[in-house]
């Protein structure tokens, strides 16, 4: 119950062979890096604009000042000195929770700023059932891997949202293959543990990361002014309080992994699933299911929605990605999200942060 869609997951790599690796997960810094190179050979040649990478720099505060009736930030005040602005536009790509905090002590009188949270709760489970039942013609190679998004609502209502980010793995020989195993996974948190897959040999592992979208309009979960700091960087408190939405959507998505595993996943049905118990190196595979202790992740992940961006009144950012409360500020990243949802947030930012660019800058043809 509750599931709507079910694909292969989709995964930013490249396949084609790059310095003898034949498949690299995409990851940010090297193509920063790159542009700042390319960057710099432009600008020494006369034919692009410089672009400079700071290190160990904190910026502390906007300062702004009225320009025809509104605020507009024309400095940064930083650990190394005041930089100022000039005509320049002012981008926050700075995650979620840095940029609210900067902005409610540099725009104090603007209201509302961090009112509004959401993130993602996280259970994980993993089983394996007889790879015999799976595999009866024995067709499977050495190294098996394959990844599955599954996404589902808990109550039929798309504001309770959760998707289960499905690793299949069989490992013949988990410590010669290691090396690639580890390269071809898909992510960190849906990889099977060494003992897991030494354990492991006649099955094939199932391991399930399942994200949930915390309540965004929960009015006990919030970002706000910490009055006890002095410190203008630091100077907020985040509170987290489950509700009974949130309980209803952690208690379907829960369910919804171990009917997955036990009706679909196995053909032989329940009684053939193990459920590893205990720490990822320490437990051991029984046939119970795990206690909810067990599984559920005391810890959210990809917080959002603080400076939600909408045409509402008490949205802090406008469809053009500007903060409302200054003429010459933008916002881009999770802090954006009206509502949580349950999809990994990186494509998403990626795309908003390209609009943005976009809207910012003159196409030239």
């Amino acid at each position: 119950d509750g599931i709507y869609r079910t694909e292969a997951a989709p995964l930013a790599s490249a396949s084609e062979n790059v310095n003898g690796i034949d498949f690299q997960k995409f990851s940010t810094p090297g193509d920063i890096l790159q542009l700042a190179e390319t960057q710099a050979a432009l600008f020494k040649a006369g034919k692009g604009a410089k672009l400079d990478i700071v290190t160990e720099c904190v910026v502390e505060k906007i300062i702004q000042q009225e320009v025809n009736g509104t605020p507009q930030a024309t400095a940064l005040q930083t650990s190394r000195g005041v930089l100022p602005l000039g005509a320049a536009k002012l981008v926050l790509a700075m995650g979620t929770l840095p940029p609210t905090t900067l902005l409610r002590n540099s725009f104090p009188d603007y209201p509302g700023l961090g009112q509004r949270f959401s993130a993602h709760f996280i259970s994980s489970i993993v089983a394996r059932v007889p790879k015999a039942d799976l595999d009866p013609a024995a067709d499977l190679g050495r190294l098996e891997l394959g990844a599955c998004y599954v996404a589902g609502i808990a109550n039929n209502s798309y504001e309770q949202q959760y998707h289960i980010q499905l690793s299949a793995l069989w490992d013949e020989n988990p410590v010669v293959n290691s090396p690639t195993a580890l390269r071809y996974m898909p992510d960190v948190v849906a990889t099977a543990s060494m003992a897991q897959l030494l354990s492991s040999k006649d099955h094939v592992v199932f391991v399930c990361a399942v994200l949930g979208e915390l309540d965004y309009t929960n009015p006990g979960s919030w970002f706000l002014q910490n009055s006890d700091d002095s410190n203008i960087t630091t100077n907020s408190l985040l509170q987290i309080e489950e509700n009974g939405k949130d309980k209803q959507t952690w208690t379907a998505m829960d369910e919804a992994t171990f009917n997955i595993l036990e009706t679909v996943l196995s053909p032989k049905g329940k009684t053939a699933v193990q459920y590893w118990h205990g720490a990822p190196d320490e437990g051991d595979w029984k046939t119970a299911r795990p206690e909810q202790s067990a599984i559920r992740v005391d810890a959210p992940v990809h917080e959002s929605s603080t400076l939600h961006i909408g045409t509402q009144t008490d949205a802090p950012v406008d469809l053009d990605y500007r903060f409302k409360g200054a003429s010459n500020v933008y916002v881009t990243g999770g802090a954006l999200w009206p509502q949580g949802g349950s999809w990994n947030p990186t494509l998403t930012m990626v795309a908003l942060a390209q609009d943005l660019a976009d809207k910012l800058t003159k196409k030239t043809t």
